[in-house]
């Protein structure tokens, strides 16, 4: 049995992930998301089987993120699952507002990106590794990146500095791995440009606040958005293939 961890699964990528995830029945498929339950009580629903869960967290919130994983490991112990071949955390909950400049976008605003985006992954990735450590025999943390995370982006200075962080926390946490935790793999995945509703929301910015918002309108004119189901098929081929390696920040489009 595999054990397979997906946050920021109400819709988009995170939801196209756990659909085909829990398809396998080989997999223990655990969903980690805001729209699930009530994240202050750790509300659990069960969904598709006895072993799936849906457990509700707020990625705005670090403390809602620490109850989650509480609750995960609850819901494993309830479930009599004690050990798995392979775990995985796909830490794929993101904001991309706001969009503005930097100098006029609110404080509260690039505080929550940074709590979406940095902050709460890093909690996700401490709390994996911890619950895993004894379980599973190999483990594996993909960190959903962003070719924004290596290009800055007029008008997104929040998500560009918060995927950036990520890649690097990704890269430390996987330093230390390699010397105290050799099982745990943790790697960065930049899964292209994929039709999802936070590509809906980038549309619709102005061109003040956001100067390459008619590339990316054109982008979904022309087709040449990846619908979510396809990219997400691609990185479950990619979790068995053996290519997602310690320390690596990978695009999904040299590696598909």
């Amino acid at each position: 049995m595999n054990l397979v961890i997906v946050t920021g699964t109400t819709k988009g990528l995170g939801a196209a992930l756990y659909a085909a995830l829990v398809n396998d029945q080989n997999n223990v498929v655990i969903a980690v998301s805001r729209g699930i339950g009530n994240s202050v009580d750790g509300d659990v629903s069960e969904t598709m089987s006895s072993s799936n869960a849906s457990i509700g967290a707020d990625f705005g919130d670090v403390v809602s993120v620490e109850l989650a994983f509480n609750r995960i490991a609850l819901h494993l112990s309830g479930i009599g699952k004690h050990h798995f071949e392979r775990a995985v955390l796909i830490n794929n909950a993101g904001v991309v507002l706001p969009v503005g400049a930097f100098d006029q976008i609110d404080g509260e605003g690039l505080k929550n990106n940074i709590h979406v985006n940095l902050i709460s992954p890093m909690v996700a990735m401490r709390r994996f590794a911890e619950l895993t450590r004894s379980i599973a025999r190999q483990r594996l943390i993909i960190n959903i990146s962003s070719g924004a995370a290596k290009r800055a982006i007029a008008g997104w200075s929040a998500y560009c500095a918060a995927k950036a962080g990520l890649e690097m926390a990704a890269q430390v946490a996987a330093l230390e791995a390699a010397v105290n935790d050799p099982t745990l793999a943790i790697c960065a995945l930049a899964p292209g440009v994929i039709d999802t509703p936070m590509q809906s929301q980038v549309r619709l910015a102005s061109a003040d606040a956001f100067p390459d918002v008619e590339r990316f309108r054109a982008m979904k004119i022309d087709g040449m958005l990846r619908p979510a189901d396809e990219v997400a098929h691609d990185i479950i081929r990619l979790m068995a293939s053996g290519k997602l390696t310690n320390g690596g920040s990978f695009d999904i489009r040299t590696l598909v």
